[in-house]
This record gives C-alpha cells, structure tokens and sequence, in this order.
C-alpha cells in the first residue's frame, strides 16, 4: 500500500501516517468546513461603545420591604423619592364583620362599636410623607 492512502476510505482528509505526526512533523489538522477559509472570518467587535452606538439605560434596583401595618420604606410612585409612609388607620371589612358578629351575639349594646376604636381591626393606609399621595392600602381581610 502506498504512504498517504488508505484503502477503506479513498476520499479520507487525513492519510494515513506512521507515528503521532505526518512525515514532515506537522500536527494532524482538525477537520474543518470545506470550501471556508478559517482566516476570513469577520473581526470581533470592539470592545466599549462604537462611535454613534445607543446604549441601553441601566435603572438602580430599589428594593423596598412589603407594607403591612407599620410604616415602610418604598419609593413614591408619584414624586420619584426614597421615603419612609406614614400610616393612617381606616375602618375596612374586617371592621364591620367584628362589629356585625358582636352585634349579632350581643345586640346592639353599643359593644359593636369597638372594633371601629381599636386599630388591629381596621386596615392600614400608607402615605407619602412628601406629597401626601397614597401609596398602598393593607387590607385586613
């Protein structure tokens, strides 16, 4: 058999060869797309912001804590700020179910009228210091 053919497969790339290397020392290529020329690929782009290019804005992540029953620290969906609510107690469902099942068991005594005094009864609704918009209404029920 003749150096550089193989008999099994006649259009093989790689000849075959004796040793780790072809006979003129050369590595063995890795096998490649025919017909493309590795070094016409086109360059990777530059690095930074090519002249004229529009860059996306990138936003600082704000993070707040969920409102509840206390005051919290959120951002004003209205004046743009960083600000601690303040908290107004409003009567809301759960207000008038308490009040609706005292005054079923008791009657109307006037003890159906407690659950407007008591403040774990009524939901809760937070305010922006700076220009007084509401921000969120926690709902007991």
């Amino acid at each position: 058999m003749e150096k550089g053919t193989s008999r099994a497969f006649p259009n093989d790339p790689y000849p075959a060869y004796q040793g780790s290397a072809y006979p003129s020392g050369q590595q063995i290529p890795y096998p490649t797309n025919p017909g493309v020329n590795p070094t016409t690929y086109p360059p990777p782009p530059p690095y930074g912001n090519p002249a004229g290019a529009q860059l996306p804005t990138v936003m600082a992540a704000v993070i707040t804590q969920p409102l509840s029953d206390v005051p919290g620290q959120t951002l004003c969906i209205h004046c743009q700020q960083q600000v601690l609510t303040t908290i107004e107690h409003k009567a809301g469902l759960l207000t008038w179910v308490v009040c609706g099942t005292i005054c079923l068991f008791l009657g109307c005594l006037g003890c159906c009228l407690i659950p407007f005094c008591v403040d774990s009864c009524k939901d809760v609704e937070h305010r922006c210091p700076a220009c007084q918009q509401v921000l969120s209404i926690y709902k007991r029920l």
